[in-house]
């Protein structure tokens, strides 16, 4: 049924339920790992929708009964409201399994990239040039369905809090069930990254300006002690010479 409702609607939404392409500038040549969202994570998600729908159908339950008890003529009220949860549980759960099967994480040698959301698809992308902070999260219920979260912090956030510090951005990779491994691997990738400078080309060019200014002040330094040494050479010359009027003197005395 949900391949089916997926082959019916995907193609009026313009959705695209492969594998997404990797983030630009990626190297076929490099690392490349591409990573799904665990089944428990869905199992996860399907108790969140079993529980709004046990929600639905109590409130639908309880304001039947009471049409039945204060209205018992007008049972038919009771329709519209008994389509509307039955449609809405229906949708939820479609809702849900389709937001599992759009889940991608794609990891390349540089960058990550997050694909998530139903009816809006999002893609998140951050390299790792930016990437500060990588933990794992664990609550009691996905400690007891036995997936994590991956929390990666980056620099440059869009806002900043009343202390003037910028808020970062947050990428999470939700219903991982290798977390350990999958942040290990991250934070070596960051570190290759930082180590070997690979990144963008305006990271090149700062990391790049200390340096050539360096060697400009030394450039400068090395002409401004070579035209000292010649005036102190020129000033050495002049004092080695004969005064001029000794030397008409004693042509004279002759």
């Amino acid at each position: 049924m949900i391949e089916f409702l997926k082959r019916l609607i995907f193609p009026l939404l313009k959705i695209e339920l492969g594998q997404p392409n990797p983030p630009a500038g990626y190297d076929p040549h490099e690392f490349l790992r591409v990573e799904r969202a665990a089944p428990e994570y869905l199992r996860y998600r399907l108790l969140g929708w079993g529980a709004t729908a046990a929600l639905l159908m109590l409130g639908l339950i309880g304001s039947i009964v009471a049409t039945a008890i204060f209205l018992p003529g007008w049972w038919w009220v009771e329709l519209p409201l008994v389509v509307f949860a039955l449609a809405k549980i229906a949708i939820l759960y479609v809702a849900t399994r389709i937001e599992y099967d759009l889940r991608w994480y794609i990891i390349t040698d540089r960058s990550l990239l997050i694909r998530e959301g139903v009816w809006v698809i999002r893609e998140i992308t951050l390299t790792f040039a930016n990437a500060q902070n990588v933990r794992v999260t664990q609550g009691p219920l996905q400690r007891w369905f036995g997936f994590s979260n991956i929390q990666i912090d980056t620099a440059g956030g869009g806002g900043k809090t009343q202390e003037g510090q910028a808020v970062p951005h947050r990428a999470v990779l939700r219903g991982i069930k290798n977390p350990e491994e999958l942040r290990d691997l991250i934070l070596e990738l960051l570190r290759r990254h930082r180590t070997t400078g690979l990144g963008d080309l305006d990271e090149h060019n700062r990391a790049a300006t200390p340096q050539v200014e360096s060697e400009r002040s030394r450039a400068l330094l090395g002409e401004i002690l070579t035209e000292t040494q010649g005036v102190a050479q020129a000033i050495q010359q002049r004092k080695a010479l004969p005064p001029k009027g000794s030397a008409e003197g004693s042509a004279h005395q002759t």
